[in-house]
């Protein structure tokens, strides 16, 4: 069973497809596929007979490198 890390430093929060979230980006877990919320929404469905997971990120990598730039 599945237990809460002790820091909550490596703890996600998994939303499945179906789910309504709020805005952001979000990224299907085991796939490169990015989703971005303007709005509060509902998360697609995978499309290939899998459930699909997925993981709010908080700054793509470009955002970061704009930033650096």
């Amino acid at each position: 069973m599945w237990q809460r890390p002790e820091n909550d430093q490596f703890a996600d929060e998994l939303f499945l497809a179906g789910e309504r979230v709020a805005p952001g980006v979000y990224r299907q877990v085991g796939s490169d596929k990015v989703i971005r919320l303007e709005t509060e929404d509902i998360l697609p469905a995978s499309c290939d007979g899998h459930v699909a997971c997925y993981v709010r990120i908080q700054n793509l990598w470009s955002q970061i490198q704009a930033v650096q730039t």
